[in-house]
């Protein structure tokens, strides 16, 4: 290093001679080739038959390590008149090369005299001057270039070895990147057929769940689906859906808007299946940032970031054996989304700070309260995490589409929510009817607050049969809040920008000038377990 230092030192305060101008000028003239060249070996070719006609050799190759008995492979080889060496492997020192390999530089006026004398392969092939350099990136030798000649000594001198080793390291940034290339390449050609695969699969479940015909009631449900209360023909299909995938590995996208139920379908999902006795683990892609999202979802390391005091496993390996639900995935960063499609293709995660991935065990179901393929149009969902993700997509039916179910919710939240046997245990015919015509933008989410405030009310007397016109996060009609009270305010506030928003939680926090974890956490605070 001291001698490529000083080399350097040299041809900056221009003290090189016209050799090494030509050489200079003959490096520059490669940067520009080899930038426009788009095949490796063409590369090489080029380097190597640069590198033989300025430093007069008689041969010159490009070795690079290799399994079995020689322990290398040669990937070029050119004599002085630009032609391939035949049966390159038997014209090449292994001892010269396994040198170079090690990381050191071979030099030898004569080597048939000095140390190299004693090389079996120098005298074979009656080796005169030798001149190598290994071929460095990332640290290691990633081969070697090597130059002779058999009939002349002192063909090379001490003022080579720089030289060579600029050219060395063309030729090591050539191999690194073309390799880094062909790496890419076929992992998009990968990821192209997985894509395919995939788009097929999803086609192939949709026309197989079509053609099973509609169901109409729930006893022919192979499954009870307690928590997801319903009659309705809209209902049913989305309970046929997630029927068909309960004892199914693959992944499930639920969608549709905000309230109407797509946690509770997917904690259903793992409740039946066969991994309930396994963690179900959630997370809102949507509440945090992609930094801290990162961390979450595939752990850290002790000491990888500031405040990183100790390890942390990641939601992907606490869920180990169970089910991950990724909420809001639609809402997800791009470049997290990439690299949460990059863990589901090699089911191992990569915590931060480590150099290290761990396999994980578990099934995943995803949710957005957004059309998931107009997502895609739109460029928020990546269509490759899309279709890892849809193998099934489920859409959740708003309550205004489920004719009837609004008065078995009702019953049900009165159930949980009213002193058994009160007078406000009982929902009155008329209640029961204007829940009917009611449009609930809020959907299960809006109806249950609903419930829960008419029986608060009622003090365990009758309900009210008449509907107040401002609730809970409800936006409709668009006067003032019923009250100044602070939490007043705050509700109706938050029900009319997500109902500008059509349901989307990030752009109705935008709308409220709040951040997104500061609208899910007040929302949580009203009903955490709605989905």
């Amino acid at each position: 290093m001291a001698r490529f230092a000083e080399f350097l030192a040299r041809l900056r305060g221009g003290g090189g001679n016209e050799q090494d101008s030509k050489r200079l000028s003959a490096i520059l003239s490669l940067n520009r080739e080899l930038a426009k060249a788009s095949d490796r070996k063409q590369v090489l070719v080029r380097l190597v038959d640069e590198a033989v006609r300025l430093f007069a050799a008689e041969r010159g190759f490009v070795c690079v390590p290799a399994d079995g008995p020689v322990g290398f492979q040669v990937e070029v080889a050119r004599n002085l008149d630009g032609e391939n060496v035949p049966n390159p492997e038997r014209k090449v020192s292994s001892t010269v090369c396994k040198r170079a390999f090690s990381g050191q530089g071979v030099f030898s006026e004569d080597a048939q005299e000095g140390e190299l004398q004693a090389s079996q392969s120098v005298a074979d092939l009656r080796l005169r001057s030798v001149l190598a350099m290994p071929l460095s990136a990332g640290g290691s030798a990633i081969g070697c270039m090597y130059l002779d000649h058999r009939f002349h000594t002192k063909a090379f001198d001490d003022r080579d070895l720089p030289w060579l080793q600029a050219f060395a390291d063309q030729a090591a940034i050539a191999l690194h990147l073309h390799g880094l290339l062909a790496e890419n390449r076929a992992q998009k050609d990968q990821l192209v057929e997985q894509n395919r695969a995939l788009a097929a699969t999803v086609q192939a479940q949709q026309q197989e769940l079509s053609a099973r015909g509609p169901v109409r009631a729930r006893a022919e449900l192979r499954h009870s689906f307690a928590a997801l209360l319903g009659e309705s023909p809209a209902w049913l299909a989305a309970l046929a859906l997630l029927d068909s995938c309960v004892d199914a590995e693959f992944s499930v996208l639920l969608w549709g808007e905000s309230g109407t139920g797509k946690e509770i379908a997917a904690r259903a999902l793992h409740d039946e299946g066969p991994r309930r006795s396994g963690p179900f683990v959630a997370v809102n892609l949507a509440a945090m940032s992609p930094q801290l999202l990162e961390s979450e979802l595939f752990g850290h390391e002790k000491g990888a970031f500031t405040g990183a005091d100790r390890a942390r496993l990641g939601l992907f390996r606490q869920a180990q054996g169970g089910t991950l639900f990724l909420d809001e995935v639609a809402d997800a960063d791009l470049e997290l989304q990439a690299r949460l499609l990059r863990a589901l293709e090699e089911r191992q995660v990569r915590p931060v700070g480590s150099d290290r991935t761990t396999p994980f065990d578990v099934r995943v179901l995803a949710a957005t309260n957004r059309d998931p393929r107009a997502a895609v149009q739109e460029g928020r969902l990546r269509e490759d995490l899309y279709y890892r993700l849809a193998v099934v997509s489920v859409r959740m039916p708003p309550l205004r589409e489920r004719a009837g179910d609004a008065k078995r919710l009702a019953e049900r939240f009165l159930a949980e929510f009213a002193p058994a046997g009160s007078p406000s245990a009982t929902l009155p015919p008329a209640l029961a009817r204007e829940l009917q015509r009611r449009a609930f933008p809020g959907n299960v989410r809006e109806l249950k607050n609903l419930m829960q405030r008419l029986v608060a009310e009622a003090s365990g007397g009758p309900l009210a049969v008449s509907l107040p016109k401002e609730q809970p996060f409800s936006a409709v009609g668009s006067g003032a809040p019923s009250s100044l009270e602070l939490a007043t305010i705050e509700q109706w506030a938050i029900a009319r920008a997500l109902d500008a928003a059509g349901g989307n939680k990030a752009e109705a926090a935008r709308l409220l000038g709040i951040a997104r974890r500061t609208l899910y956490s007040k929302l949580a605070e009203r009903d955490p377990e709605a989905g």
